[in-house]
């Protein structure tokens, strides 16, 4: 059984990729993989057809016996009883006469031989990395073994942190830091950590990573800066080999004393690293709307189940989604005529009286320079042309989403 030690991933996504069986989905928050159910896979159980079976085999002599699924297209009749009896839901029907069935795990080991960081694992045979990242004590600020890619950078909503030299060490100014946690959701190896909190990564898309062979001089400095040993030295021609995927630091490419390697990576927006003021269980939302359409300052994006963005009310091709502002305090820190501010508000819950964060708005005092919606590292704030509120998208804790919300997905916290 393959067995992944969370706490250390760094979310590359190369595991992902190599699997032959699509059995692994990294997401920012969890992998999801097929785990063959502890020895006792319920797909093989309810396959009628026998397309599915249990194979034990030793992977090293003397090791303990391993279970594996092995697959028979020609006994197969797209029934999908696999794939309603999935547990993990890594089990899918795909349409393809060859290979109707993917996501079960045939124990080939390619994601355990991939790891950059050696957290896939088989018990018993090859552990995973056994790291266990304990922030407890470490302050708001905490920086760890930083390779010095400068991917972090240019998110910082406040430009509060600055890298001198490529492959040195990021510095973070506390006194400039909103703690918004953007720099750890986007840190390809989990280097730094905000607020002592582990953050849900942003999810990446490498859209191109390519090499110009014509300005390759197979130096292999890329090859000896990747920090995950993705990138491979190609003797046969004197210059290198890129990988389908890896961690997308682009240290490699900034290091290329002949810019022979380029690399397009699409970022996902970031997600809120504090929800202290408004929980939201996406277990329970069903993307109504409503709570966009509630909010009095429009600090609340949801896309529906049919196809509506709201509050714009316009028609989108994205899939169903929740967003909102986590007054976090990066429009309020490049605000420069004060019309933005972090206040506080006090709130009962569960009969103990908190104070929590919230935004406050001057608009007499805006100058409608776009400053705060550029800054705003969740892309809520937005211009509305209107002179008597020019800004809308911050988040005052009003509560009205709360009692809008027909699933109660939201609620104080």
């Amino acid at each position: 059984m393959i067995v992944f030690n969370e706490d250390g991933c760094i979310r590359c996504g190369a595991c992902e990729g190599t699997c032959p069986t699509s059995a692994i989905d990294v997401t920012p928050t969890s992998i999801i993989h097929c785990d063959t159910c502890g020895g006792e896979p319920k797909c093989a159980d309810v396959c009628p057809e026998g397309a599915l079976k249990v194979e034990t085999y030793s992977i090293a002599e003397g090791a303990e016996e391993q279970i594996r699924l092995v697959f028979n297209s020609t006994l197969c009749n797209s029934c999908g009883k696999c794939e309603e009896a999935c547990p993990q839901d890594t089990i899918k029907l795909t349409g393809n006469d060859l290979m109707e069935v993917e996501g079960f795990c045939v124990m080939c080991q390619k994601c355990v031989d991939i790891c950059p960081v050696d957290v896939i694992g088989i018990p018993g045979i090859v552990e995973p990395k056994g790291e266990v990242i304990d922030l407890d004590g470490k302050g708001s600020i905490y920086i760890n073994d930083c390779v010095g890619c400068g991917t972090c950078v240019d998110p910082c909503p406040v430009s509060a942190i600055t890298l001198d030299e490529i492959g040195g060490t990021i510095s973070i100014a506390d006194d400039v830091c909103i703690k918004c946690g953007l720099c750890s959701q986007t840190c390809p190896w989990n280097a730094v950590f905000i607020a002592e909190k582990k953050p849900a990564k942003r999810a990446k898309t490498i859209n191109a990573f390519d090499l110009e062979l014509s300005k390759c001089i197979g130096c292999n400095t890329c090859v000896e800066a990747c920090p995950g040993d993705f990138i491979k030295a190609n003797s046969a021609n004197l210059s290198v080999l890129i990988p389908d995927a890896c961690a997308a630091c682009q240290l490699c490419v900034k290091l290329c004393p002949t810019d022979a390697l380029s690399m397009d990576v699409e970022w996902a927006e970031g997600v809120p690293a504090d929800t202290e003021g408004l929980g939201y269980d996406a277990e329970k939302c069903d993307f109504v709307g409503a709570c966009a359409n509630k909010c009095p300052t429009e600090a609340i994006r949801v896309v529906t189940k049919t196809g509506m963005l709201c509050p714009a009310l316009e028609e989108t091709d994205a899939e169903p989604s929740f967003a909102s502002c986590i007054r976090c305090g990066a429009c309020a820190a490049v605000c420069s005529n004060d019309a933005l501010s972090v206040g506080s508000i006090e709130k009962v819950i569960d009969g103990e009286t908190v104070t929590r964060d919230r935004i406050e708005f001057n608009p007499y005092k805006c100058n409608e320079c776009g400053d705060c919606i550029e800054a705003c590292p969740y892309n809520m704030l937005h211009a509305t042309g209107n002179e008597k509120f020019p800004i809308m998208g911050f988040c005052t804790l009003c509560g009205q989403c709360i009692d809008a919300c027909p699933k109660h997905a939201l609620y104080d916290v």
